[in-house]
């Protein structure tokens, strides 16, 4: 059912159903793979998947909202920071905190800007933020909490951002500029170094959503990769996020927000004395949390190490390999050049949104770029050459009917 279309309305059932009986309607419900494959990403293998979900369901049930305290817990999610961190060139006191999410994340960055600029700005009226176009709506929702604004900027013909730019929008009101690293929508990574000095030289903090690239472009540089530097190794750079869920092959929800040094950490806390209840304060924006995640996170780092990442990484170049070659073979096709993930592709013959519509219809549940428009493929190590063998044999068929019959239905390409 369409949620726009209404409200379903269905009373609490008297009687409760069996178990047998929930497990086969649930199992209607569930898509297959390989076609729901990129709904899932982004997953490990499946000997990864099995750690991470045993530590999960086994924590599942305890509370993460003593993680600061019950030192059990306290330890496990530190040395998952510590872990986290260590990808980064931290310096000496870097930190962070475990998230829900790459949303909640960006939002702690927010949040302990504003909060840093109540100091070290206070003729701040009206607090806004800078990024380029490309920075995740994420921001743009935490403003929405926050009362805070976010000016984007132009591009470059790559699709990055340009430091003349951002410095030409700041303004009095200004605390936080925010860049990429890489952008979901164009896979590349901002000029971070000239960025952050923009930002440095105005006084301002500087955020990097490393939410798709913290995990992984580490691994990449290692096997040889040349990318802008982006992480604590660029002056300037206060705070990073980082999901977990993504090329760090961790169980959903699970993210992280760095802070360059543990003083700037202490603006994200909010520290409430309740006179009933006695001090509240929470590693994060959520109260009450499963500490599966969290469990499930330390579980996979130190499964797979340094080099099972590695492993995994080379997986992903050569799956980009086999997408690259795939698509820019079938006739009008083109695969973008990225810099780190997710894979993005358009038609340059059929109009690219019949082909999302032609992917769709044989089962495909696939994601993609509004403007301009591209298709989407979230690639991981859990994707078999056999799925990527399907989804290019399907994508083939469908562009050469479409080119042959000329023309077919137009999709709604999305992002989710």
């Amino acid at each position: 059912m369409d949620p726009t279309d209404g409200k379903v309305i269905k009373p609490m059932p008297k009687s409760g159903m069996s178990f047998d009986a929930i497990k086969e309607h649930l199992g209607k419900l569930e898509m297959p793979d390989p076609y729901a494959h990129f709904a899932r990403a982004f997953r490990g293998p499946q000997d990864v998947q099995d750690v991470g979900k045993y530590a999960y369901e086994r924590f599942m049930s305890d509370n993460g909202f003593f993680s600061l305290y019950l030192p059990y817990m306290q330890t496990i999610e530190q040395e998952v920071i510590a872990m986290g961190v260590s990808l980064l060139h931290p310096q000496e006191n870097s930190t962070g905190n475990f998230t829900s999410g790459g949303t909640e994340s960006n939002f702690s960055a927010m949040h302990a800007a504003r909060e840093w600029a109540k100091i070290n700005k206070p003729n701040v009226k009206n607090p806004n933020i800078v990024a380029p176009y490309t920075i995740h709506p994420s921001f743009q929702k935490g403003a929405e909490y926050l009362n805070m604004e976010v000016f984007t900027t132009d591009l470059d013909e790559n699709g990055r951002g340009v430091a003349a730019n951002i410095a030409a929008a700041i303004n009095d009101d200004t605390v936080m500029v925010a860049a990429s690293a890489p952008s979901w929508h164009y896979a590349n990574i901002d000029p971070i170094p000239e960025i952050a000095a923009v930002a440095s030289n105005a006084g301002l903090w500087m955020h990097v959503d490393g939410c798709i690239g913290s995990y992984i472009s580490p691994f990449l540089e290692k096997l040889g990769q040349k990318l802008t530097p982006w992480d604590f190794r660029v002056p300037g750079v206060m705070s990073i996020s980082g999901d977990l869920h993504k090329f760090g092959y961790c169980q959903k929800p699970a993210s992280t927000i760095f802070w360059r040094d543990a003083q700037l950490q202490d603006y994200h806390y909010v520290s409430i004395d309740d006179p009933f209840l006695g001090p509240y304060k929470m590693a994060g924006f959520s109260g009450s949390r499963s500490a599966g995640p969290i469990f499930a996170a330390w579980a996979v780092f130190n499964y797979l190490g340094e080099e099972g990442y590695l492993r995994l990484t080379q997986r992903l170049l050569e799956l980009k390999a086999k997408f690259n070659d795939g698509v820019n073979s079938i006739d009008g096709l083109r695969m973008w050049e990225v810099d780190v993930f997710p894979l993005h592709f358009h038609s340059e013959k059929a109009p690219t949104s019949e082909i999302y519509q032609g992917l769709s219809d044989k089962g495909w549940l696939m994601l993609g770029l509004v403007e301009p428009e591209a298709i989407t493929i979230p690639i991981d190590p859990a994707l078999t050459d056999e799925a990527a063998d399907m989804l290019l044999a399907d994508l083939r068929e469908i562009t050469e009917t479409i080119l042959k019959d000329g023309g077919g239905k137009k999709g709604n390409i999305r992002y989710g």
